[in-house]
């Protein structure tokens, strides 16, 4: 008998506006999303409710990753980068009702740790990664619960330089690099960043670039990024797409990056760090015959990449072969971002849940001792599978956020 079309799992109702950015963090056990409105939505992925909700941005959220299990970075149209501190003690006096509900902006917010001005005129959201990988190794592995945090780099674009890039430093908040356009190589603006460690050499930055015109470049930057402290260079320069750039994604091997567009193209280049500016030595671009596919997301094991189209289709392909493996049917209308839970194992799933303990904000009523029992077992058994599954998530005009159980 034929298998009939995937179907999701889940539909998560409960924006007002269309869904810009997902993703999921402490281990799978929540998903956050931001809407065109400014709001944050932080959903339990055990219960699939909403378990905080809050008015984050007087403009649209372009762009949500975390900072630790207990903190969440967005980006905003109100060009204000904003770090939130989401403790399941901070979010257990939050409210839970959502906009479609009726939820007030003025409602209680997690307590906001910083908040930088960028420019969000390009449509492009930020890239974050750590300053110093070795340094967060170690913070990871201490004797902390959670880790404590480590200093990160943020790229977004430059506020008056449209095809320039600005590298900011938290915590202090100060922009502490410049990648300035090439003002005899006009590119338009930047449309999308990635910001990461050469996967050789991890004192060695890289950052891939898409722009207006459908350029593609990778930048490389060693030593240390402090003021003065060497310079950053174009060592690849391509132009695989014929309209602007959408979405970048880096490979988790961080050998390969993803890049999709406006026309219907989506390439695979192979990474150099080499300093001399060159075509890629590796490309692969397939011309997927639908245009508008946004919000790349590369799935943690490296074997699945997911897409947003405007034609209200989320497409799944092999990171491998290039080749559409799933269409998606279930909005009506454009899809605008995608995110993939990690691959966990179970061991990594039993590591997390004694670390960080239930996913669900803590009471505020007097909670009674009381020895393990049999909800207890139910409750823990619903938080690893919830944790194990192989979610993707997609989200768009329509507000709603379905969630798929897939390969």
């Amino acid at each position: 008998m034929e298998q009939g079309p995937a179907v999701p799992k889940y539909i998560l109702r409960g924006h007002d506006a269309a869904i810009h950015a997902l993703h999921f963090y402490s281990g799978n056990a929540f998903l956050a999303s931001g809407d065109s409105d400014g709001w944050l939505v932080i959903w339990s992925l055990t219960t699939k409710r909403p378990v905080a909700v809050w008015k984050g941005h007087d403009g649209g959220v372009m762009a949500i990753q975390h900072w630790t299990t207990e903190r969440l970075v967005s980006h905003g149209r109100d060009h204000k980068l904003r770090v939130w501190q989401v403790r399941p003690e901070d979010l257990a006096g939050l409210s839970q009702e959502l906009p479609a509900d009726g939820a007030h902006p003025d409602q209680a917010q997690p307590w906001l740790l910083h908040s930088l001005s960028v420019n969000a005129l390009n449509f492009c959201a930020f890239s974050i990664c750590d300053e110093n990988e070795d340094e967060s190794r170690e913070l990871a592995s201490a004797d902390r619960t959670p880790p404590a945090p480590a200093p990160q780099l943020i790229a977004s674009p430059n506020g008056l330089d449209s095809g320039g890039i600005d590298i900011f430093q938290l915590p202090s908040e100060q922009r502490i690099s410049q990648i300035h356009s090439d003002e005899n190589s006009p590119t338009g603006m930047v449309m999308a960043v990635s910001l990461f460690h050469d996967h050789d050499d991890p004192s060695t930055l890289v950052l891939v670039s898409g722009y207006e015109d459908g350029r593609v470049m990778v930048h490389s930057h060693s030593g240390g990024l402090r003021v003065g402290e060497g310079q950053w260079q174009t060592v690849m320069t391509s132009k695989p797409h014929s309209q602007p750039v959408l979405s970048i994604a880096i490979l988790p091997s961080r050998q390969y990056f993803l890049s999709s567009g406006a026309d219907a193209v989506i390439t695979k280049v192979a990474l150099t760090t080499a300093n001399t500016e060159s075509e890629p030595q590796s490309q692969k671009a397939v011309n997927t015959k639908h245009a508008g596919q946004q919000g790349l997301s590369v799935r943690s094991d490296g074997k699945i990449f997911a897409t947003a189209g405007w034609d209200a289709r989320i497409r799944v392909y092999s990171c491998k072969t290039m080749k559409e493996l799933a269409v998606l049917k279930w909005h009506k209308v454009g899809c605008y971002a995608t995110a993939f839970a990690d691959i966990l194992s179970n061991e990594t799933t039993n590591s997390l849940s004694k670390r960080f303990g239930p996913t669900e904000p803590a009471s505020s009523s007097l909670e009674v001792a009381s020895s393990v029992n049999a909800l207890d077992v139910i409750k823990q058994q619903r938080e690893e599978k919830a944790r194990m599954t192989h979610w993707l998530a997609a989200g768009g005009k329509d507000g709603k956020i379905s969630l798929w159980d897939i390969y």
